[in-house]
């Protein structure tokens, strides 16, 4: 399922109105985004770009959507954008290597049938900016014909909701019956609460990977409106940096970084791996810059729940009752 504007609505118990904003992925050209000083006004545009190809990558690569993310011209506009968030954080930090990242996805891998994960330590600050590495993976990736890419999502995500790699929140975490609809309430209420409708026939969840990354995105172009807009609404711009970094401790931040590890893991050298990376880091700046708890690398995915109700068929009387209208 997948968020879909649907013209203005009000907002959860603020009273403020969503405002549209631009289609094209970011609305500035590489050249301009270099051109910007940092801010608080460009941040927010820069994460808006990154959130928005995360978004478009983490579905069912089409011609078109490679081309709205700039696949073909090494994705200069997210590069742009990488770069420009490296500069509004501490410079200088690393991520975690990727063996140590096998490591612990081995672990979660291998534990995932027992008792939950816990959570990984909170790493220092000067560890949790975006660094040259995201950007420049993305710059070095030579992209395959989309039949290739397909066949890798397939294998990535499986044709259900449980693929090797799981992309829907809810099916982490806690095993109980009321998680998943409380959860799936939540997130639908975020969308709902700043206009946005599922669209028809969506192939995405809204507790999808894809939908929360196009929602933050949203939430970033709002706030980067907002705050260049001559005649600021304070109380809507309160709203909408309210709502992203609750969404974010709650939903994305807690899922998406056990989420975008595994990725880069199972599909280090592919894009969808490197689009992972990229949500990692991108995660780990918004945590620190939000100061809210990161999320777990190792969050296991929830066992199935089986169904111990008996199959068994009636007597033929039994069945011809059934199609009988009263």
């Amino acid at each position: 399922m997948k968020p879909r504007r649907h013209g203005d609505s009000e907002t959860r118990e603020k009273g403020t109105r969503s405002t549209s904003v631009s289609p094209s992925l970011g609305g500035c050209s590489p050249s301009e985004f270099s051109a910007l000083s940092v801010s608080v006004t460009d941040a927010a545009l820069a994460r808006a770009v990154v959130y928005r190809a995360l978004s478009l990558g983490f579905q069912t690569p089409t011609a078109e959507r490679l081309r709205r993310m700039g696949a073909h011209e090494r994705f200069a506009t997210v590069v742009a954008a990488l770069r420009q968030l490296s500069l509004a954080t501490e410079s200088g930090g690393r991520r975690a290597s990727l063996s140590r990242l096998r490591s612990r996805y081995g672990e979660a891998r291998r534990s995932a049938g027992g008792a939950k994960a816990a959570g990984e330590p909170r790493r220092s600050a000067e560890s949790l900016a975006l660094h040259p590495e995201a950007s420049d993976a993305l710059v070095s990736l030579t992209i395959p014909n989309v039949d290739t890419l397909t066949a890798s999502f397939v294998r990535l995500f499986g044709h259900t909701t449980r693929g090797l790699i799981c992309a829907c929140e809810t099916e982490y975490g806690a095993d109980n019956q009321f998680h998943q609809p409380q959860q799936l309430a939540d997130i639908a209420g975020y969308y709902l609460a700043f206009g946005l409708r599922p669209a028809l026939a969506a192939d995405e969840r809204a507790d999808h990977v894809a939908c929360q990354c196009e929602f933050m995105d949203f939430l970033n172009r709002k706030e980067a409106l907002l705050l260049s807009s001559h005649a600021r609404d304070e109380a809507t711009l309160d709203a909408t940096r309210d709502a992203a970094r609750t969404f974010l401790r709650d939903h994305l931040g807690h899922f998406g970084r056990a989420f975008a590890t595994r990725l880069a893991v199972e599909d280090a050298d592919g894009l969808f791996g490197r689009l992972g990376a990229v949500l990692l880091d991108l995660l780990d700046a918004e945590c620190r810059r939000l100061a809210i708890a990161e999320g777990p690398i190792d969050l296991v995915v929830r066992p199935e729940m089986e169904d111990d109700a008996p199959m068994a068929c009636g007597t033929a009387p039994e069945l011809i009752q059934i199609q009988r209208r009263p």
